[in-house]
């Protein structure tokens, strides 16, 4: 039989449903982090000021769980019921929660060659998902125990790549591109602006700043907020043939990785990864703005 606790009031006291096959209590619920930072934001969305369409969550129920541990959440699928003002309208209600990820674009600069002469590294994996056995994407992983998004970039770029880096040679794409974007100007009153960017999640110290650098990856369905860096590393034009095949990636995790090298201006059409081309349009953008610190 489906068991229903209710949220704390702080989230409107919103019921949640779970069905008997998913072992779950309201306080895992609550301790997972995806799902927090999610209601938390939702919650602060969906107030008056920030949702001129009157739009209510009436409840949620939870249709899918996966866990990484026996005390670790990976990722929660649920089902939120949200109607207008007038009862009229519901909207599509799946959501896969994951929590934020990060994405590293790698390049290679040849020394004493032109500033834009620059090598994008690829990993090729195998990506059930997307029924191949040899991905060309850039790394990327999620957000866990790194303590902050640069140091789960770093990581995986040791990880995938097999660079270590120190954190302030990663530049932050995502947060510079959104710098002075009317998305987050409330005073603009454009849809994109409104609840997200100046809600702060309920819950947080009042006036403390919450900085949503990423950009969502599929937000029809996923809660995933990628954050994007890149970096540059200098090496002699004449290693450049080593990095071509060379294998990386934790083997104790299943990761096979090869990495491939493509010229970057031609990286728009050398993968069928949207990081990737996320990254490459980021840097291109910044690049023609001359706001790269490159």
């Amino acid at each position: 039989m489906a068991t229903t606790s209710t949220l704390p009031s702080i989230y409107n006291s919103i019921p949640v449903t779970v069905p008997p096959h998913i072992s779950l209590t309201t306080t895992e619920l609550l301790a997972f982090p995806a799902f927090k930072a999610w209601i938390s934001r939702l919650t602060a969305s969906l107030r008056a000021e920030n949702n001129p369409d009157g739009y209510t969550l009436r409840s949620l129920e939870i249709t899918n769980l996966v866990r990484f541990s026996s005390s670790k959440i990976g990722f929660v699928m649920l089902n939120a019921v949200v109607r207008d003002a007038e009862d009229k309208l519901s909207l599509p209600g799946a959501v896969l929660l994951r929590g934020p990820s990060v994405a590293i674009l790698p390049l290679l600069h040849p020394t004493n060659t032109p500033r834009d002469n620059l090598y994008a590294i690829l990993t090729l994996q195998p990506r059930l998902p997307g029924a191949t056995t040899s991905m060309a994407e850039i790394p990327a992983g999620m957000l866990d125990d790194h303590g902050s998004f640069a140091g789960a970039a770093a990581k995986e770029i040791e990880e995938e790549v097999g660079i270590t880096i120190s954190e302030d040679k990663l530049i932050n794409l995502s947060e510079l591109a959104l710098e002075g974007s009317p998305l987050l100007d409330s005073s603009s009153g454009t849809k994109e602006s409104v609840g997200l960017a100046d809600a702060p999640p309920v819950g947080s110290e009042a006036g403390e700043a919450r900085k949503l650098d990423g950009l969502f990856s599929s937000a029809g369905l996923l809660d995933e907020m990628l954050t994007y860096h890149a970096f540059v590393h200098e090496l002699p034009e004449e290693e450049l043939s080593q990095w071509k095949g060379k294998l990386t990636g934790l083997r104790d995790k299943g990761e096979r990785i090869t990495l491939k090298i493509v010229k970057f201006e031609d990286l728009w059409k050398a993968t069928r990864d949207t990081k990737a081309l996320c990254a490459w349009g980021l840097w291109k953008g910044l690049s023609q703005e001359g706001r790269l610190p490159y």
